[in-house]
């Protein structure tokens, strides 16, 4: 999914259509090819020759089959081009403005085949096998302004290969092989910049002069430093990736780059933040997942009112230290894996619009101020995850929670479920609490819960259901399996009616795992409950014992 995700912005990085497609005039003519109308009352045409026998056959299917004032986009994938040198791009007589030669093996470019391309404006090599940057077709596309040679066995950029493209914007070299780059190697006009997955210990001064940059991708390569390496003057920067590095701590310049909205340092060696980005008032995404962050100042975020994503999770942090106050538009919290020993809701009085908290796998044994009195009622978390930690007992913390959906409580040592621990929480369809040291849900018939759905128990030590179900109204699925219990009273769902869209359905209790007594009694209850649209699952062993004792003959 996060791939998907990934292509798609770099679709849209490229200038590339992912929009609905018409049929062109001549696509029977041009066959093997393809053609379609990129978008409705568009000039341009995509034409896509795959697994082409040679580079005759494109030429054969294409040549002067377009008007000479159509925009074509040409894309020649999965061929054989061992006969490359044999034509010329002008041979075809068509407007390439755009030109795709990907998956077709090519390790050298003859200069004199690219003839007739200078009206091409977007180049993508990738996925080839090219030991350096073909700078001599490059100078017949003097207006190129995008280039993607990703994915080619690149080893070094050196400072003639893009040298007098004045018009590049657009720059892909992810997933090569490069390890070096020359000091001035890339050309001062560039917007988007993609150096990923590579092999690169070190920039080497080459981005200082890009003044022009929004978007920076450095990510999985080997660098240990950015001291000094980011532009000079980063004013126009939005988005920086440098994740899967082995960077120790970040840059201090980020400090000038006010403009900032995505910063992706995941996968690193940092300690700390080093305050380096308390002023990006435009920052809305904020990564830094499994690093070694041990603390965050008070004042880390100052000026940070517009971050709206903040992954800390796989760190060692053990305090937030009242640093999440100024995130006023902040709507996720990622926590998990850190070392935390407590959480008090003091830390998100005022972030109104935060909808989901993942507090999950640290090590958390209370939790402190209460929702209702610290919390103005707009605040509407949606999901809290407290699973994995060490929590023994509520102590009332979430009472109140508004706007609260999903809550997972499992995996902890909780004994206990007081009346007041869930009071407030109209909006809960989803309770997880399995995996606990619960004895009981008798006390869930004390608070109602009208919105609950689905409640998971299974794995604790419950004993018997009795009226365990009255305060949930709705509720639809109930795992109880794997517990101890043995009885289950006939009231149990006698005030539950499940509602799926509004319309009535069955609720669903599973038992499996359990030593329930197969007696005339549970006979009698799975009756009277199935009459109430009340299944209960996994006592399939009761059903084969009460029917070979009513079948055994008389003495």
């Amino acid at each position: 999914m996060r791939a998907a995700a990934m292509s798609t912005f770099l679709y849209t990085l490229l200038g590339l259509s992912v929009g609905a497609s018409l049929h062109c005039s001549v696509r029977r003519e041009i066959s093997p090819c393809t053609c379609r109308v990129q978008e409705p009352n568009s000039n341009t045409i995509l034409v896509a020759c795959e697994r082409m026998i040679s580079f005759t056959q494109v030429v054969e299917a294409l040549k002067d089959k377009f008007a000479p004032d159509v925009e074509i986009s040409l894309r020649i994938a999965y061929s054989r081009m061992d006969d490359f040198f044999n034509h010329t791009f002008q041979e075809l007589g068509l407007a390439v403005t755009d030109l795709k030669l990907n998956h077709d093996n090519l390790s050298s470019l003859p200069e004199s085949v690219f003839a007739g391309l200078g009206r091409t404006e977007y180049l993508s090599l990738a996925d080839n096998s090219l030991p350096e940057v073909p700078n001599h077709i490059l100078q017949q596309m003097p207006v190129l302004k995008t280039l993607d040679i990703g994915r080619s066995r690149l080893q070094a950029i050196t400072d003639k290969d893009f040298q007098n493209m004045t018009d590049l914007q657009h720059l892909v070299l992810a997933g090569n092989n490069i390890s070096q780059l020359d000091q001035s190697s890339m050309p001062h006009t560039l917007r988007h910049l993609h150096l990923g997955r590579n092999k690169l210990m070190h920039l080497n001064d080459t981005l200082r002069g890009l003044t022009e940059l929004e978007w920076l991708f450095l990510n999985g390569n080997q660098l240990t430093t950015l001291d000094e390496q980011l532009p000079r003057e980063g004013n126009k920067l939005a988005l920086l990736h440098a994740g899967s590095n082995q960077l120790q701590k970040l840059p201090q310049e980020l400090q000038n780059f006010i403009l900032l909205e995505s910063l992706f340092f995941q996968h690193n060696e940092l300690l700390n933040l080093g305050g380096t980005v308390q002023r990006a008032r435009n920052l809305k995404r904020l990564h830094l997942c499994h690093n070694k962050i041990q603390e965050l100042l008070s004042d880390e975020f100052t000026e940070l009112d517009s971050l709206e994503d903040l992954q800390l999770g796989h760190n060692q942090l053990i305090s937030l230290n009242g640093s999440l106050a100024p995130l006023r538009s902040l709507r996720c919290l990622n926590l998990t894996n850190n070392l935390l020993q407590e959480f008090s809701l003091q830390d998100i009085q005022g972030l109104k619009r935060l909808r989901i908290i993942d507090l999950s796998y640290n090590k958390i044994s209370h939790l402190s101020g209460r929702m209702e009195n610290l919390v103005e009622p707009e605040t509407r978390i949606v999901e809290l995850r407290l699973d994995h930690n060490l929590l023994r007992t509520l102590d009332g913390a979430l009472m109140g929670v508004h706007g609260l959906q999903k809550l997972n409580l499992s995996n902890n040592l909780l004994e206990k479920i007081a009346p007041d621990d869930l009071i407030g929480l109209e909006d809960l369809r989803i309770l997880d609490v399995s995996f606990n040291r619960l004895t009981t849900l008798e006390e869930t018939s004390k608070t109602f819960l009208p919105s609950l759905e689905q409640l998971y128990a299974s794995h604790n030590a419950l004993t018997a259901l009795k009226q365990d179900f009255h305060g949930l109204p709705t509720l639809c699925r109930a795992d109880l399996s794997h517990n101890q219990i043995q009885s289950i009273g006939r009231d149990l769902a006698s005030k539950t009616h499940c509602r799926m869209h509004r319309l009535l359905g069955v609720l669903r209790v599973y038992l499996t795992g359990n030593p329930v007594q197969c007696d005339a009694q549970l006979v009698e209850t799975i009756a009277v409950m199935e009459a109430n649209y009340t299944k209960l699952h996994g006592l399939g062993h009761c059903l084969s014992v009460n029917q070979t004792a009513s079948t055994a003959p008389s003495a």
